[in-house]
């Protein structure tokens, strides 16, 4: 609820306090007084676009401030304080508009600057303008649905069953998304099977190319090698006068001296040495003689072998270690590929599984949507008709959904909110068939049916300011009087901000505000008065025939005893 709205250097208003209460607020005045200021004003202050015009006086910024009391009751109200941890600690939300003089503006709540965004979420938990625009949405038949589910608090039921349809619609995605990925990598899952298959036939090891070069290259000189080892062997050892032996004779000699001569000892350590060196080049070519041979078939085999892993590197363009790094990686592929295949089988089945459960659950949300439209259209031609149209008729129809949904053939006919559309159907007037809402209600017909709504409606929505800019216009007589008490029965349960020219929804008021523009030194100047019971019913006189007469007097004293509305403020 609205408990105090402050304008400085707005439009025409140079410093301007208003105080609200609860109930009925209207505001009331000559043509051009500037009532639809202060609607504007609370506009602005969440969130309405910025023109030129807007600052009384150009040099200096216009300050624009909003207080509210802060209402726990309100559960999307609370879900935005916590969101955007405001501090409520007083119980009350101070918004704060501040437009510059090069009409920019900069949004506030209980001191902390928010975005145009989320002042506008606050704008939808707190305020509901009653407009033109308003009325178009009864034309949508999502929010021809909702009413539906609020007159009989269904919302609760359908979040549950949104929940879990989203849920749903998730799981459809991320099983389009898998199955997508498994069929693009299809291809080339079979092709890695393949290139497995291959290079698995060939059992790599590691640096196998390297020992295979190696050993081709002593297979093709086996006999030059066990030639040389054979000459070797004879040259060293074998052979009369054999480099042993020589060495061996001069060791015998130098020894008898080694004692004498340190010179002579190193000739001594030298020569065994080279013996020893000697013998152990004689035993390594004694080792390649009983090792290598002249073996075509292995040669053969070697050659072969080489040639196939080199063909595998030339193909891949890989070497061999990277060729092996490959292998593995594939492996993993292919083996990955198969663990999607299973994620998708076990994904689909749960699938399967939910959405019989949410078909379930929407076919019992659509049966008690139908019972309950029975008893809206009850409701509605009984409030409806009091806004003198009494030969209202309203019918409210269920249609299925589209047949088709292309996510998935399971959540075919669902959607977020069921699977039901529904279109209200309407005449004003009898012997004339009813047809879509649209088709055949008229401006007038279209605000006092949305005011029949939000009556209906106004127990089970959160409280809120419902603000209603010349919602009398084009009516009078008795169905003003009729509208005035409607829009009354609606303040019981939300505070209404009402700008009208007529006395009779005037005469309804819980509080009643004068406006008046008269001309100040520097222009024209804006006046705000909260009226007592005297001051009121001079305001209905005027209201009643445009002058403050005896007559006129009289007749709003009869008004306001009509309405046994009393005032303690005089």
């Amino acid at each position: 609820m609205i408990l105090k709205l402050e304008l400085k250097n707005f439009i025409i208003a140079e410093s301007l306090n208003i105080d609200f209460t609860g109930g009925l607020q209207i505001l009331s005045g000559e043509t051009g007084a500037g009532k639809s200021i202060i609607v504007g004003a609370i506009d602005l202050i969440f969130g309405g676009e910025l023109r030129p015009g807007i600052l009384l006086d150009d040099s200096r910024p216009a300050i624009l401030e909003l207080t509210l009391n802060y209402d726990e009751s309100n559960s999307k109200l609370v879900y935005l304080v916590n969101e955007y941890d405001i501090d409520v600690s007083e119980k009350e939300l101070f918004f704060r508009r501040e437009i510059t003089t090069e009409i920019k503006g900069k949004s506030f709540v209980n001191g902390r600057r928010i975005s145009n965004k989320v002042v506008k979420e606050f704008r939808i938990a707190l305020l509901d303008f009653h407009s033109q625009r308003d009325q178009q949405r009864l034309f949508d038949k999502n929010y021809q649905l909702e009413i539906v589910d609020r007159f009989d608090n269904l919302i609760d039921i359908r979040e549950k069953y949104k929940t879990k349809f989203t849920s749903l619609i998730k799981a459809v995605n991320k099983l389009n998304d898998l199955t997508k990925v498994e069929k693009d990598n299809k291809e080339k899952v079979v092709l890695y099977q393949y290139q497995v298959n291959e290079l698995e036939s060939l059992d790599l090891k590691n640096n196998e190319d390297v020992d295979l070069e190696r050993e081709l290259n002593i297979l093709n000189h086996a006999e030059e090698i066990i030639s040389l080892a054979s000459s070797l062997n004879s040259s060293l050892y074998e052979s009369d006068n054999s480099t042993h032996d020589l060495i061996n004779n001069y060791l015998f000699r130098f020894t008898s001296y080694e004692n004498d001569n340190d010179r002579i000892k190193q000739i001594v350590v030298a020569l065994k040495e080279a013996l020893t060196g000697i013998e152990d080049a004689v035993a390594s070519s004694q080792s390649v003689l009983n090792m290598i041979s002249v073996d075509k078939d292995l040669l053969d085999q070697t050659v072969n072998r080489l040639n196939d892993i080199n063909r595998m590197k030339s193909k891949y363009k890989l070497d061999l270690n990277r060729l092996q790094k490959y292998l593995e990686n594939i492996r993993k592929e292919i083996k990955s590929h198969s663990s999607q295949k299973d994620r998708i089988d076990k994904l689909q089945q749960q699938i399967e599984k939910d959405s019989i459960e949410l078909r379930k659950m929407a076919g019992e949300l659509s049966k008690k949507r139908k019972k309950t439209a029975i008893k809206l259209e009850q409701e509605i031609k009984k409030n409806i008709r009091k806004l003198a149209i009494p030969d209202a008729e309203v019918e409210i129809k269920f249609e299925p959904l589209a047949e088709k949904n292309g996510k998935s053939p399971l959540i075919t006919g669902l959607n977020e909110d069921g699977m039901d559309q529904v279109n209200i159907y309407f005449s004003a007037n009898k012997g004339i068939k009813i047809q879509p809402l649209n088709l055949t209600a008229s401006g007038g017909e279209l605000s006092r049916f949305l005011l029949t709504i939000k009556k209906i409606i106004s127990e089970q929505v959160d409280k809120k300011t419902i603000m209603l800019d010349e919602i009398d216009s084009g009516i009078g007589g008795k169905t003003a009087e009729l509208l005035g008490n409607f829009i009354h029965d609606i303040g019981k349960f939300h505070q209404v901000l009402c700008i009208t020219h007529l006395a009779q929804i005037a005469s309804y008021a819980d509080r009643h505000f004068a406006i008046k523009k008269y001309d100040g030194t520097s222009g024209p100047r804006i006046e705000v008065t909260v009226l007592n019971r005297e001051d009121k019913k001079k305001e209905i006189a005027r209201m009643v025939s445009g002058k403050q007469s005896n007559v006129a007097l009289k007749h709003a004293e009869e008004i306001l005893k009509k309405r046994k509305i009393f005032y303690d403020h005089d």
